[in-house]
């Protein structure tokens, strides 16, 4: 599953007109901006509020979170915004044909991408044992589980979600115009500051950590108000047998393997949704997969795909002379395609 890694750059976003006021900080592991037209003078609380009853209910580097409560048995309670969240994870675990999957949250620890780095070679075969959405469920109220080793991991769909609560709030404060970002999942309505339709740019595949060079740039047309990306080029490491490890992770075989996918954006009217469907994309691996998930997908859903073609994807390591870790270089060539109504608005 995605940790959070901005994948998704903010194009003028500068606020120079004086009705707009920008809120940015650090939350949920990675930072935030917010910029909305004519806020109220208690917003910024109501912004740190939304983040933390996110992170008490959903972080799993939280201990007191009721994610982690329920990870370690402690707790069967759930709450309406865990069963929103559990709800539509099911709804599109099934979508996905199970490609998206939060109960992956033992596999996430065991191949390095959890709170600390395995250098071992994890039990596969033992873990996917307890794996899989159909071994947890919620009846009036509770958790049952099938096995008490079932984990639950939602970093693939709470930032999206996040976006989503953070959306109501300044809907419910009067707020028409407004775009909102947490860690490269975007929703916006309205115009910027300059009166102009909001822009984000997808950014191109790079090993690198910081992003600049834009693959597209995609614009926020209703009812596609939000715009979500998932993608394995920047949070993987090589381990020390020297195979590279790609924090995505297929809950079909348990694996975490680059695939030929690099990044795929997804455009929905929801952060949540596409949220969890660009993971899901993510995790199919391959482009023909990808392809037949997307057959069936919901219509308010729009995608644009990253890839490296299959015969391109054998990767190299190269070693830094700072540290002497090997790292995977980049593809040496890229190819996208997208979903005819995708919000674009220019390839480079």
């Amino acid at each position: 599953m995605k940790r959070f890694i901005p994948l998704l750059a903010l194009l003028a976003s500068s606020c120079t007109g004086s009705k707009y006021e920008t809120f940015n900080h650090f939350a949920q592991g990675t930072t935030y901006t917010i910029v909305v037209k004519s806020p109220t003078a208690e917003l910024a609380e109501k912004i740190d509020a939304t983040f933390a009853e996110i992170d008490l209910t959903f972080s799993v580097f939280n201990p007191s979170s009721l994610t982690s409560r329920i990870n370690r048995n402690e707790t069967t309670a759930t709450t309406p915004l865990f069963e929103e969240c559990f709800a539509l994870a099911k709804e599109v675990h099934t979508a996905t044909n199970g490609y998206f999957d939060p109960t992956v949250a033992p596999l996430v620890d065991a191949w390095g991408f959890g709170a600390g780095r395995q250098s071992i070679e994890p039990n596969i075969d033992s873990i996917m044992s307890f794996v899989g959405m159909d071994k947890i469920s919620i009846e009036s109220g509770r958790i049952t589980k099938t096995d008490p080793r079932v984990q639950l991991n939602f970093s693939s769909i709470a930032k999206g979600l996040t976006v989503d609560r953070l959306a109501d709030l300044l809907e419910g404060e009067g707020a028409t115009d407004y775009m909102i970002e947490v860690g490269g999942e975007v929703r916006a309505h309205g115009v910027n500051s300059k009166g102009r339709p909001w822009r984000i740019g997808i950014d191109k595949p790079s090993s690198g950590l910081t992003g600049g060079e834009y693959t597209a740039v995609v614009s926020f047309l209703p009812p596609l108000t939000s715009i979500a990306t998932s993608g394995n080029y920047r949070n993987r490491f090589v381990d020390e047998s020297g195979r590279t490890r790609a924090h995505t992770i297929d809950p079909k075989t348990g694996t975490s393997a680059p695939g030929e996918i690099l990044s795929a954006s997804v455009a929905a009217s929801e952060c949540a949704l596409a949220d969890a469907w660009a993971t899901g994309i993510m995790a199919s691996g391959t482009v023909a997969r990808a392809r037949q998930l997307l057959a069936t997908a919901p219509r308010e859903i729009e995608y644009y795909i990253i890839y490296a073609p299959a015969a391109e994807t054998t990767e190299t390591t190269e070693t830094t002379e700072t540290t002497g870790a090997t790292e995977p270089t980049e593809p040496a060539k890229t190819t996208a395609l997208h979903s005819p109504s995708f919000p674009l608005l220019n390839e480079k």
